[in-house]
């Protein structure tokens, strides 16, 4: 079996794994797959930001859901009574709920102290048992992601002590989960969605716990950010340069379904162009004016993103688009206007 298809079985096969017990190795996955598209070319990933991107899943799924008949769940994460980890990011959204802060960014950025200790909590227990586990079949770790350079147990404190505290992945596995993320994802999502049903004890029919869990029914943008982003824009569609008159659509740059971030750096207003585009990735011409807004306003997006309390995230948006755009396969269909497409030549964000 070629290195290519191993990596797929095993990847698949963990994501099928039916004895599951907590959502801990779904939500690694992700982690994963979000932080090797932040660091584009890196083949070493911090277990400090592989945990970021863990906290940033589970911190909105801690709030109560309440399903179509209005009965209200807290939903499980883990099939066990507790979980430190859970527990941990719970008291983080109670704290914010306290602050009247809904994103964690926001927290992050009045309380950073409470922040990085739930950080803490989750780095040093995915170092000491997802991370480890995740290759093990049967009694056998089978490596096809990353190399673990610690046994089951280890404290996170014991790898920053021997300057260890990453994850060493093996070699193309890096460029494999950039163009296999996307597809990966909803994979991730509903097996998630199956597990939290399943433990929580909610129809697994409903979709609207899919919403709650992975924001896709998220909040309506304040009207404030809308309004600033409109004058940033000129009052003009981002993709066609029409004036924006009757409804204004704000459309993730970077389409959501592959890459989940709301950063104020990734969101641009649209008319009709928003519902043409879809899920798809924008052509060349649209790409150059994103990087040269991101470049030249950053300082007007930030300013806006405070003022509205609003999550802000240029590198990361940057990131993620650079990882995207450089690992486009000859041949993608890229979104120009109404119907049109341009097919990319490869490669294309250098």
């Amino acid at each position: 079996m070629a290195a290519d298809d191993l990596l797929i079985e095993r990847l698949l096969r963990v994501i099928d794994e039916g004895r599951r017990t907590a959502t801990y190795k779904l939500a690694l996955l992700l982690g994963i797959i979000d932080a090797v598209a932040m660091l584009p070319g890196s083949t070493a990933l911090p277990t400090r930001l592989i945990a970021e991107r863990v906290l940033e899943v589970y911190f909105p799924q801690t709030r109560s859901y309440v399903d179509r008949n209005g009965v209200a769940y807290v939903p499980r994460q883990i099939s066990m009574k507790s979980s430190t980890v859970l527990a941990a990011v719970e008291r983080l959204r109670l704290d914010a709920d306290a602050m009247r802060c809904r994103t964690l960014d926001g927290v992050a950025r009045r309380r950073p102290d409470l922040y990085h200790a739930t950080v803490d909590v989750v780095e040093d227990t995915f170092v000491r048992y997802p991370i480890p586990l995740l290759q093990t079949v049967g009694a056998t770790v089978i490596p096809f992601l990353y190399d673990v350079g610690w046994p089951e147990g280890t404290s996170i404190a014991s790898l920053r002590r021997r300057q260890a505290d990453h994850v060493q992945l093996l070699d193309g596995v890096a460029d494999r989960l950039v163009v296999l993320g996307p597809m990966l994802r909803p994979l991730i999502e509903l097996h998630w969605v199956q597990d939290v049903a399943r433990w929580t004890g909610i129809a697994t029919e409903d979709e609207a716990l899919h919403g709650h869990l992975f924001g896709r029914d998220r909040a309506a943008f304040p009207t404030p950010l809308v309004s600033s982003l409109r004058d940033l824009q000129h009052d003009s569609c981002f993709y066609c340069g029409d004036r924006l008159t009757g409804r204004v659509e704000v459309d993730h740059f970077l389409p959501w379904s592959r890459w989940p971030n709301d950063a104020i750096e990734n969101l641009v207003l649209a008319d009709r162009c928003n519902g043409a585009k879809s899920d798809h990735l924008a052509a060349s011409t649209h790409l150059a004016r994103w990087r040269a807004r991101l470049t030249m306003h950053s300082h007007d997006l930030a300013e806006i993103a405070g003022r509205c309390s609003w999550a802000t995230s240029p590198n990361r948006s940057a990131a993620l688009a650079q990882s995207t755009y450089d690992h486009l396969a000859a041949g993608t269909p890229l979104w120009l206007h109404g119907k049109e497409f341009e097919l990319a030549a490869g490669p294309s964000w250098r």
